[in-house]
């Protein structure tokens, strides 16, 4: 049996029989272990973790179904699933367009399970150290005995793409960044240690939504005025030393750049050289976008409102391809994709359903003391200035979206009458829990 499907056995059982929230910290970090088929086949693997485990996960927490005041997101998502399909009819990958829909209803089944766990207390952030200890763990023993799978093998990851292992990453530090469940050295550690992770992954898009995170995180947390006027003049006095120093720094970056993806970009930018390997495919996504501009301004006026069909954005590559066999991967852009394959009546829903998680993020850190929905709140710029090179539509129960949905559950608690008075309390399931679970 290889490594990698042993850990998913492992990490599969974990969750079926483990007490909830083990077993759910377990899906979570099964969400790293993938099995890539393309558009080749539907993949059982995935299929099993994507859509059959949430429904059994659905089913041990059946005690906690209901929901309160229904918001536009769920809606709009689910009035996206139905367009997705409908816009299948005309597309000339119908199994991929099969299986896109299929993923969004998984990851809207992922989504309800884990609003429940979240409602019964078995899913708070101190859910963060355990899948991030996992998560490294995971990837450390790719790293050591299958360094090949999935991505580069500089690319420090788990069994999956090393950009959705980033995407993860950065759920993982936005919940590490405010929680309030956590002692102040933990999440210190913790957030130190998950960036020292992104670094090694190579994410660049997704270390800077770090860095975006940290300033928004910065900005509507309850430290005192001096603290963040101290935070800033410190950051100010490290980018003088560091252009102070910009000889010996660009160096030393020059030393690491065969060795770090971070290292490399800032190196060929400095140079002008625009045809170093360290901009990896900066250039290729580029002409890709650029691409797909020209495809939507030449559009029909039924293309450019209907779009042109589920998954037909793969004949954007052409000769551009780079062995991406995926239709539901071909075009990065998620922003683009969704206006080129199901045009301006999927571009509004799509908005309907992003404006109204910013709004609910935005309501629940506004009236929740305790901070539940502010790492929602923090990582949703992150999350959207990835979606200009990444894809999560298609990821039910893999590493790129399963964060976002993390994210989302456990800001449901801000928006809940009876929610725990601290993040204590929300640590010990009630009595009818713990008869629920058993």
């Amino acid at each position: 049996m290889s490594l990698p499907l042993a850990l998913y056995v492992i990490l599969l059982a974990a969750a079926v029989l483990a007490p909830l929230r083990w077993a759910i910290a377990s899906y979570l970090v099964l969400s790293t272990v993938d099995f890539y088929t393309g558009y080749s086949g539907i993949g059982i693997l995935n299929a099993i973790k994507g859509l059959v485990y949430p429904v059994f996960l659905l089913w041990r927490l059946r005690a906690y179904s209901g929901h309160g005041k229904t918001i536009v997101a769920p809606v709009a998502w689910l009035l996206l699933v139905s367009y997705v399909g409908i816009a299948s009819f005309w597309s000339v990958f119908p199994l991929s367009a099969a299986k896109l829909v299929g993923e969004m209803i998984g990851s809207f089944l992922i989504c309800l399970a884990f609003l429940r766990a979240a409602k019964g207390g078995y899913l708070t952030p101190s859910v963060v150290l355990p899948v991030t200890f996992g998560a490294l763990a995971v990837a450390m023993l790719r790293s050591l005995f299958a360094p090949g799978y999935g991505d580069s093998p500089d690319r420090f990851t788990g069994f999956t793409s090393a950009q959705t292992f980033a995407a993860l990453l950065a759920a993982l530090f936005a919940l590490a960044l405010c929680s309030g469940v956590l002692k102040p050295w933990v999440r210190v550690t913790a957030c130190v240690t998950i960036a020292a992770a992104m670094v090694l992954n190579g994410s660049r898009v997704w270390l800077l939504g770090l860095l975006v995170m940290l300033a928004i995180g910065l900005a509507i947390s309850a430290a005192p005025a001096w603290t963040k006027i101290c935070t800033v003049a410190f950051a100010v006095l490290i980018g003088v030393a560091l252009v102070a120093g910009s000889d010996s720094v660009l160096t030393f970056l020059a030393h690491q750049s065969r060795s770090s993806r971070v290292a490399a970009i800032i190196t060929a930018l400095y140079e002008g050289d625009r045809k170093s390997s360290g901009l990896g495919t900066f250039f290729f996504r580029r002409q890709l976008n650029a691409r797909t501009l020209t495809a939507i301004e030449s559009s029909s006026a039924s293309q450019l409102l209907f779009g042109h069909g589920t998954s037909n954005g793969r004949f954007l590559l052409g000769e551009l391809n780079r062995g991406i066999g995926d239709p539901n991967r071909a075009v990065h852009n998620e922003w683009l994709r969704i206006l080129y394959e199901w045009g301006i009546l999927g571009l509004l829903i799509w908005l309907a359903f992003i404006g109204s998680v910013t709004v609910f993020a935005w309501r629940g850190a506004r009236r929740d003391p305790r901070g539940y929905a502010k790492p929602l709140f923090v990582y949703l710029p992150a999350f959207g200035l990835a979606l200009l090179g990444e894809n999560i539509l298609a990821g039910a129960g893999h590493a790129e979206n399963i964060g976002f949905i993390l994210l989302l559950a456990i800001a449901a608690i801000s928006h809940r009458q009876a929610a725990p008075r601290s993040f204590a309390s929300a640590e010990r399931p009630s009595l009818h829990a713990s008869l629920a679970s058993s």
